[in-house]
């Protein structure tokens, strides 16, 4: 951007743009805003608009492309999702006024600022981070502008990168700040290019804001210190968080003050999902096609707000751990649930409910308009009925949402609203046509006066016309050329010598008079003086109502709250779920439980339920065979999807529910090629398994689901007999744990350890056209796979299932013949055999980590073979 201009315009162009290099400049010219040189090529490709050009004397032709400004929000919203940060640069002073108009940039719009309703999905937060770290340290702060919410952690661990990534993976952001540092850290870039959908900003001034962090937050928050956020001693968050506040002030030109708060994140107030969890329980997408609709969000999200819709997803990525908490809810929901009249009476309000949070924001960062008032106050009118409803209720969260004292400060907003705001307002706010009569004396003196002036306007016609005896003759007004008096070509010669001709037309001619000159000025300065009052009063209203901003947003939340509770009456109501008791001990007892996608999938035949008891004492680990089709993953997924749901406060699809408070849940289950990861589907697999045998504890739920599939099968064997016997035998651990597997040879550890391991298998009944799934769980052993029945009614063709047929039956009759010579060889006193038994008992197993444990055991399978 070296090229000088010569024409004034040009010239303040540039100089706006050298301020934001970075940036598309959107740069307004009366209806339109033009992009100009480089902005324009970028703009014309992105958006699909005409690419034209300027030409300006010595400037040569100039490459220039613009849209409507009324028609602006589509195409910000096309060029953030694109990655681009765009400025808004308007004008600032009249159009009328002589020489060059002043302009500067209002606003910048970046992929974790953009406000407009139509770029964010309603029921989905729209997070930006900031990242610092140095070694083992790291410090991390996201925010959503669009609500208000504004959190931050700091950890000093020795995987930093896995903290990273856990913390991304659950809040999803969209745009990312950095510093100098770590954006020319190749290695680290290529760990956040592992999110695709984050777009990476460098700030070059990092280290000066890092250097005003405790004064930037202090300031802002208007506090002396940061113990009352619990982040004083958190040098790294305070870090991330002044620079995410920074920017996010600068993009919006200070006009931030919606953000009231930072909250630590905390990570022992809930049950832990990783990403493989999440991802192999379809919380919120399908595997296959990546798709919400067939997620368990979408069955269980029947939320009439905004608000309760990015409450429930916040839910199930944060399920409670708390059996109190628990309780509470589940007790609210319960109450919902036998009081139908005050549930419809709810849902009927919460209907009628607008974006409180998003509404509260935009006005804050100035977007908004005297609408988003109306609408906030008739949310909030909305909101004290359902108040008044909560007081009849019973159970202590429901009875306790709306605290006497957030009441009055509701109260205090609609009155102030209702008061001064007409009820259908004008959507611009400097044309007048927004503050309610009443409300300033002068005001109401100046309409008056505009009034009587139309009334004016009609006696001044009909005396013209009485005057000129000209019966067309019609006085008019427009922006352009205000008042005057219009006369036909057929009667020009009518007119008074006193008129002044102001402008010639086809048809006919336009005058003015010294009268009507001078009412014109008198309507006119009116006007504009009932513009600049309504303005300041909107402005004085709006300051009025934003100081409340705390108490609305509390009251968003709770309507958040709220609206979840409601989901999960309706759910039950409509779907039988059943209330689950939560149990202070680690059992889990599941009377007929279904799964809550599957069963609504299925509308040809019925979905089949299926019991589990599970007890870290009695029966901590079940080996769950059976071949494809017959449900296994289906039913150890619903057991994991039932816990979870509990623990969201949610009714469960069973008969009967008793559920031990967990701590994490764990799905490990068939995992893809992580080609950009460079890792492969077996090294997944290991990487995630080795994370359970880890972190699991007594308290954890353990689904593993094939383990051992991405390699040869004596290798697969080995490592899932060696997971699910040290998931069995270490004490530091117990989890309960359900284990699918193929490889029947996993069934002879309930025999090596009786009191922990217990032998399941889905049902199969062999018919004469071929195995009929039941899909009912039985205790016992499974004694044969079917996969190639499996893979003859799957359409595969006659040869190869003949071939299939003949080489199993040499590979089973050679298994037989192995398996007889080994029985006789155990049979005899073998003191090698004895040696091995020897050193096995002498084994302190609950010391031994995972991989001791897995090269032990394959120490001792090879001495074995020998």
């Amino acid at each position: 951007m070296s090229q000088e201009f010569s024409t004034p315009m040009m010239k303040q162009y540039l100089g706006i743009k050298q301020k934001y290099p970075d940036c598309l400049l959107f740069y307004r010219m009366g209806d339109f805003y033009e992009l100009f040189l480089d902005d324009a090529l970028v703009g014309a490709k992105i958006l699909g608009i005409t690419l034209t050009s300027r030409s300006k004397g010595k400037d040569g032709r100039i490459p220039m492309a613009g849209v409507p400004y009324h028609a602006v929000d589509s195409y910000l919203t096309k060029l953030v999702k694109a990655g681009y940060k765009v400025a808004i640069c308007e004008q600032l002073s009249p159009p009328n006024k002589k020489g060059l108009v002043d302009r500067d940039v209002v606003r910048i719009i970046t992929p974790g600022t953009i406000m407009d309703e139509k770029a964010l999905e309603t029921k989905e937060n729209n997070y930006i981070v900031s990242i610092t770290k140095k070694d083992s340290k790291i410090g991390i702060a996201f925010a959503d502008i669009s609500t208000g919410e504004f959190v931050v952690d700091q950890q000093d661990v020795p995987d930093p990168l896995l903290v990273l990534h856990q913390l991304i993976e659950h809040y999803r952001p969209v745009e990312c700040l950095l510093s100098s540092s770590l954006y020319e850290d190749s290695e680290f870039i290529k760990e956040l290019r592992k999110h695709p959908t984050m777009h990476i900003t460098h700030i070059s001034s990092w280290m000066s804001q890092v250097r005003q962090a405790h004064k930037t937050l202090t300031s802002h928050f208007g506090l002396h210190t940061l113990e009352s956020f619990e982040i004083h001693s958190l040098l790294f968050a305070q870090e991330a968080a002044a620079v995410l506040l920074t920017y996010l002030s600068d993009t919006q030109k200070g006009n931030i003050s919606h953000i009231r708060r930072i909250t630590r994140i905390s990570h022992g107030d809930h049950v832990i999902l990783d990403r493989a969890t999440q991802i192999n329980l379809e919380l919120f997408s399908t595997i296959r096609e990546h798709d919400q609709r067939g997620s368990v969000l979408s069955i269980l999200d029947r939320t009439d707000t905004a608000m309760g819709g990015r409450m429930l997803k916040r839910w199930m990525m944060e399920p409670l751990c708390d059996h109190d908490a628990i309780c509470e809810r589940l007790d609210s929901v319960e109450e919902l649930l036998l009081h139908q009249k005050n549930k419809k009476l709810i849902n009927s309000h919460l209907e009628r409910i607008h974006d409180v949070e998003r509404m509260l924001s935009r006005l804050s960062v100035g977007i908004g308009n005297a609408r988003d008032l109306v609408n906030l106050m008739n949310a909030l009118q909305e909101i004290s009925e359902i108040a008044l409803i909560s007081d009849t209720c019973t159970s202590s969260l429901l009875k306790n949402l709306f605290p006497i004292e957030t009441r009055e400060h509701v109260q205090s907003v609609i009155s102030e609203i209702r008061t001064s705001i007409l009820p259908e307002p004008k959507i611009t706010l400097k044309e007048g046509g927004i503050i309610c009569d009443g409300v300033h004396p002068r005001l109401d003196t100046l309409r008056e006066l505009l009034s009587t002036g139309e009334e004016w306007l009609k006696k001044f016609e009909t005396a013209q016309r009485e005057q000129t005896n000209i019966n067309s003759l019609k006085v008019r007004f427009n922006s352009v050329f205000g008042y005057y008096i219009e006369i036909t070509n057929a009667n020009i010669h009518r007119a008074p010598s006193g008129y002044i001709r102001k402008q010639t037309l086809i048809n006919g001619e336009r005058f003015i008079t010294a009268e009507l000159k001078a009412h014109e000025e008198k309507i006119l300065t009116a006007q504009e003086e009932i513009y600049r009052i309504e303005y300041d009063l909107y402005q004085q209203t709006l300051e009025k109502v934003l100081s409340e901003t705390s108490h609305m947003q509390s009251v968003a939340q709770t309507i958040g709250v709220l609206d979840c509770l409601c989901s999960f009456a309706t759910n039950a109501t409509e779907y039988s779920y059943c209330k689950p008791k939560i149990l202070f001990s680690n059992e889990l007892r599941i009377q007929d439980g279904r799964h809550p996608v599957v069963e609504k999938l299925l509308t040809d035949t019925p979905f089949v339920p299926n019991s589990v008891t599970l007890d870290p004492i009695k029966q901590q680990l079940l080996i769950i065979t059976g071949p494809n089709m017959a449900g296994k993953s289906v039913f150890v997924r619903q057991v994991a999807l039932l816990v979870l749901l509990a623990h969201i406060g949610s009714f469960v699809p069973a008969r009967s529910a008793h559920i031990g408070v967990v701590d994490r849940i764990f799905v490990r289950s068939g995992a893809s090629d992580m080609i950009t990861s460079g890792l492969s589907t077996f090294m997944v697999e290991m990487v995630e398994t080795a994370a359970i045998l880890h972190n699991a504890t007594e308290k954890s739920l353990v689904i593993m689901d094939e383990i051992g599939r991405g390699t040869s099968t004596y290798d697969g064997i080995s490592i899932a007999w060696a997971v699910a016997s040290y998931l069995a035998i270490n004490e530091a651990s117990h989890a309960k744990t359900l284990f699918a597997t193929h490889y029947h040879e996993l069934q002879e550890l309930a025999e090596l350890f009786p009191t922990r391991i217990q032998n399941y298998h889905m049902e199969v009944i062999e018919e004469k056209d071929g195995p009929r799934f039941v899909h009912t769980l039985l205790q016992g052993k499974s004694t044969s796979s079917f996969g190639i029945a499996v893979a003859k009614r799957a359409g595969v063709p006659e040869k190869v299932i003949e071939i299939a047929t003949q080489k199993l039956q040499e590979l089973e009759k050679d298994r037989d013949y192995s398996a007889d010579e080994k029985t006789h060889q155990l049979k005899q006193d073998d003191p090698k055999l004895n040696a091995l038994k020897t050193e096995l008992l002498s084994l302190h197993l609950s010391t031994m980590t995972p991989l001791q444990a897995l090269n032990t055991l394959a120490a001792l399978q090879e001495r074995m073979k020998q």
